[in-house]
């Protein structure tokens, strides 16, 4: 049996690419819902065994309020004690901070920011349920890799392989860009580098690109 040869892919001709770059859903970076992610309808239902070809995938709970205030206390009391040690010694206070999700500022969003993650925000039949699974690292093999392109008529998510000895893609997912209403960057991220793409029937998928900046030059421009 011969095996089909699979490539990089390239628009077909008369059409454009504008802009690539590899992309993932985003993760929650505030302290009740880090390293958390949820695909939600309108109603807040968790939608993710209803999607179509879905793997099966991680079920996340809302960390406990408790793991913070904790943690805050904890390092509260450890800066009063190397304050008061500080003083003691005659030694100037040392700079810096600590992390958690004091350092990302305040939240314009904190419903779905803070108190709840969604990456996902798709009523049944919207566009954004039509999304593939590939795009969930927690679902996606480590060894491929996913794609959101940009071309002059299209909005496309690519899915392939990283390793350079055989790569290759294919096209998982496509829609006119007729079809994006908006496209927002979204700073209360980790490193921020999340950005919301809403479409033209209010559903919505929230996605983070470490090298995604010439993308969002293009799709945010306007």
């Amino acid at each position: 049996m011969t095996v089909p040869q699979r490539h990089a892919w390239k628009p077909p001709a008369g059409e454009e690419l504008v802009a690539r770059a590899p992309v993932s859903f985003a993760t929650g970076a505030a302290d009740r819902v880090k390293g958390r992610r949820w695909f939600r309808d309108p109603e807040r239902r968790d939608i993710q065994g209803e999607l179509p070809g879905w793997p099966a995938g991680p079920t996340y709970r809302l960390r406990s309020r408790f793991g913070p205030i904790a943690w805050a206390v904890l390092t509260a009391a450890f800066l009063i004690g190397l304050f008061a040690l500080v003083v003691a010694s005659g030694s100037n206070t040392p700079s810096g901070g600590f992390g958690g999700s004091d350092s990302l500022g305040g939240s314009e969003d904190p419903e779905n920011e803070e108190k709840d993650f969604p990456v996902l925000w798709a009523a049944p039949g919207t566009i954004a349920r039509t999304l593939p699974w590939e795009l969930d690292p927690a679902r996606r093999p480590e060894t491929d890799v996913t794609h959101l392109v940009l071309t002059d008529r299209r909005l496309l998510v690519l899915g392939g392989l990283r390793d350079p000895r055989n790569p290759w893609e294919e096209v998982l997912w496509e829609t006119d860009l007729s079809t994006v209403a908006t496209v927002e960057r979204r700073p209360f991220s980790i490193a921020g580098r999340d950005f919301r793409i809403t479409f033209t029937d209010g559903s919505w998928c929230r996605l983070t690109s470490l090298e995604g900046e010439p993308l969002l030059r293009h799709l945010t421009a306007g």
